[in-house]
């Protein structure tokens, strides 16, 4: 009697494996509890991996088994995920007593190897080059392979699964250290960012720089795709995000969807300067006059040190001092902002002939407050309509009269910090793509000078920065350390400097090329700020839960996890993650399966302090 077969067959074709890996990948994703918990969760610290060095970055894999780590010691550390958390390592005494209780499980290192420098003629094989912090990592989905960003500007290519630590190749481009790597869903794409604002897109079959990203003015923090997930219970629920009341500006469901009803739009560029006069009066009209004792020149908010009542002012629509964006009226009489160009010529920036502009459109302009971000399918009838207005006065295809704005109220000389070389941080290129259909083609980049621009990898930006940029709110450092998206792809959290979380809803941001109405000026663009408590520093990292509510937000005194839509505004809306105090949160992972919390404490190379250590926490959803 022959034995029974006990392993399974192979795949016929490649097809079949196709279909077999698939269904594998397929089995990682959240829990039905935690993709539809309102509750929240229990996010308890169960173990630790100190490093002895500050830690910059960190990858893993897709079933987690493989947790990499880097730091300014310049080496990469392999850890076995799954058998740390299964306390196949226990922490010593000494080591417990130096963390919070039930911190109990030591990491399990597989094993480590050095990130070399090599310089262009080097072979690979050398074994006595000089070792370069790492500054970023990312990791191929299966562990196949993974890439490290080094601090002299190589991303070193690794074996992983053959081999591991045995260096492959290196991509050289960059000129200074590598902070940001990302890789596209299809696993052939890196994105990566550094130190000297450059972001490029390579092809990993050839090796070589397909796409430059111009336009950061600064060090480039973050890079993140859009998620391809389908949107959580706790979302599909609701007939759509854009029904919820806006906690933060007290609108109603009839305003917040008044913003999906606005004019059909152009294809004109707008100015800036009468755009945001528009945008002032429109609030001031709201407002009436209550806050004139505000009106003060905000050009110390480039450091974080406005006045108190300034920087206190509230967005949540609880006071009557909310204009229409849900920010203090301070530039009710014609203060700008100074982080915005001091002009901008269409014929000039845009390439766009003026001639062939409307009269009513010519002369306006982007903005801070509006951005060129896709809007619904645009067909050629939609394009040909326009306001009433402009439907009962034809525009002749002339130069605008110099006159026609003499009636417009003077605006007071303010100071203006010097144009950025790569353009402004709230303004973006002009395009016409129809986007409604988002895709992870939609590219995320962050600067540590606070600027926050969105990609489309299908459009040509043609040198210009970006197709979208989200403004700097009022009385904001320009600083950001860290973004993310939601599960659904809809909306980004942008962590600042001032103890601050912006949120943002991609549905509900201006087109730049839309007719500019009022309806459209009190349309709301920043749906949310999320304040911590005065002395937690700067947020670091920000990192989404699977129910798209509940979003972990770490500054330098704690972790938090932040209820974005509480039952009750006079509830405290967030508690405390136990575990990290005191120190710069440089990266925070959560698996794909909503299981753990990992948390690495380190300065990224930008001066801050660190604890060195990496911390393990079990999520449970309630």
């Amino acid at each position: 009697m022959e034995p029974e077969n006990t392993h399974a067959e192979p795949p016929a074709s490649l097809e079949s494996y196709l279909d077999h890996t698939k269904a594998r990948r397929r089995l990682f994703q959240p829990s039905y509890a935690a993709r539809s918990s309102t509750k929240g969760y229990t996010i308890d610290p169960i173990g630790a991996a100190p490093h002895s060095t500050p830690i910059h970055a960190m990858a893993m894999v897709q079933d987690a088994s493989v947790l990499l780590s880097g730091g300014s010691d310049g080496y990469v550390r392999w850890y076995d995920l799954n058998a740390s958390v299964n306390g196949k390592n226990m922490l010593t005494q000494n080591l417990r007593s130096s963390f919070v209780e039930g911190v109990t499980k030591g990491g399990v290192l597989t094993t480590w190897w050095g990130n070399a420098h090599l310089q262009a003629n080097d072979p690979l094989s050398r074994t006595d080059a000089p070792l370069s912090p790492v500054h970023s990592l990312a990791c191929e989905r299966d562990a196949l392979w993974a890439t490290s960003g080094g601090e002299g500007g190589n991303i070193n290519l690794y074996g992983l699964r053959h081999d591991p630590g045995q260096l492959r190749h290196v991509f050289r481009k960059h000129t200074a250290a590598v902070s940001a790597l990302a890789l596209s869903d299809s696993q052939t794409m890196l994105i990566s960012g550094g130190w000297d604002r450059g972001v490029f897109q390579w092809d990993l079959h050839t090796g070589q720089v397909v796409r430059a990203f111009d336009g950061h003015i600064g060090q480039v923090s973050s890079i993140h795709f859009r998620p391809t997930q389908a949107p959580s219970v706790t979302q599909q629920t609701i007939q759509g995000d854009a029904m919820e009341v806006d906690y933060t500006q007290g609108t109603s469901p009839t305003e917040v969807e008044m913003h999906e009803e606005l004019a059909p739009p152009s294809q004109d560029l707008h100015n800036e300067t009468n755009l945001v006069s528009d945008l002032s009066t429109a609030a001031k009209n709201d407002n009436k006059a209550e806050n004139d004792g505000d009106n003060d020149n905000d050009s110390d908010s480039l450091f974080g040190e406005q006045d108190e009542s300034m920087a206190e002012a509230r967005v949540d629509g609880s006071g009557e001092s909310a204009d229409a964006d849900g920010d203090s009226d301070d530039d009710a009489d014609g203060e700008e902002d100074l982080f915005r160009s001091p002009e901008i010529k269409p014929e000039a920036d845009s390439g766009l002939d003026p001639s062939r502009q409307p009269a009513n459109q010519q002369g306006k302009g982007s903005g801070p407050w509006s951005l060129a971000l896709p809007g619904q399918q645009r067909t050629q009838s939609d394009r040909a309509q326009s306001t009433p207005e402009a439907q009962q006065h034809p525009s002749p295809k002339t130069q605008p009269d110099p006159k026609s704005s003499a009636d417009s109220k003077p605006k007071t000389n303010v100071r203006h910090l010097p144009k950025p070389m790569f353009g402004s941080m709230s303004t973006a290129g002009q395009y016409d793509a129809d986007l409604s259909q988002f895709s992870s083609d939609i590219l995320l980049t962050s600067t540590l000078s606070g600027q926050v621009l969105l990609w489309d990898r299908r459009v040509d930006t043609k040198g210009r920065p970006g197709v979208h940029a989200l403004p700097l709110p009022p009385h904001t450092p320009p600083w950001c350390m860290s973004v993310c998206w939601n599960n659904a792809g809809n909306r980004i959290y942008v962590g600042r400097r001032n103890e601050t979380v912006d949120e943002w809803d991609v549905r509900m941001l201006p087109d730049l090329s839309a007719s500019f109405t009022k309806d459209s000026a009190k349309a709301p663009s920043l749906l949310n700020i999320l304040r911590l408590p005065k002395g937690s520093g700067p947020v670091n990292a920000v990192r989404m839960m699977p129910n798209d509510r509940h979003i972990v937000c770490a500054s330098y005194d704690n972790v938090r996890l932040w209820d974005t839509q509480p039952k009750n505004p006079s509830d405290i809306p967030f508690k405390i993650v136990a575990g990290h105090h005191g120190g710069t949160i440089s990266e925070m992972l959560v698996d794909e399966r909503a299981q753990f919390l990992l948390t690495s404490s380190g300065d990224r190379g930008w001066f801050s302090h660190s604890t060195e250590t990496l911390l393990m926490h079990e999520i449970t959803p309630l």
